[in-house]
């Protein structure tokens, strides 16, 4: 009996956070709701979550953010390459396609380009 509660829990915390999402203007920042409960953007970030802070992600080396514990295939992936909006782009859409054994489940979004390139233009955005 505890599936039921637990998914209408989950559906619960979805709607919260889409409706959370509505009240962003900044159309990257509203995609970026799709990446924070793993990544932060924060440059001072301490707290060491799921995925790696992605604040200047672009054109940093790949599996090289300080302090962060990468996949092997990741590393192996990376390996002398750069986050490039191109590769991100690609990698949010199929990210163990992609890299197969990264640690990185794919995402829930976003799906369509329009909000992948405005997700892309926020981890441009220096803080």
């Amino acid at each position: 009996m505890r599936l039921p509660i637990a998914v209408g829990a989950l559906a619960a915390i979805a709607a919260g956070a889409s409706a959370f999402a509505q009240g962003i203007s900044d159309p990257g920042e509203r995609a970026f709701q799709y990446c924070f409960s793993c990544h932060s953007v924060e440059p001072n970030q301490t707290e060491v979550l799921s995925g790696p802070n992605l604040n200047g992600v672009i054109e940093r080396p790949i599996a090289f953010k300080a302090g962060f514990q990468y996949s092997d295939a990741m590393k192996s992936f990376g390996a002398g390459k750069v986050w490039t909006p191109e590769l991100i782009g690609q990698f949010i859409q199929d990210p163990k396609g992609m890299v197969p054994g990264t640690a990185m489940e794919k995402p829930p979004g976003p799906r369509n380009p329009a909000e992948r390139a405005a997700l892309l233009d926020y981890l441009k955005k220096p803080r």
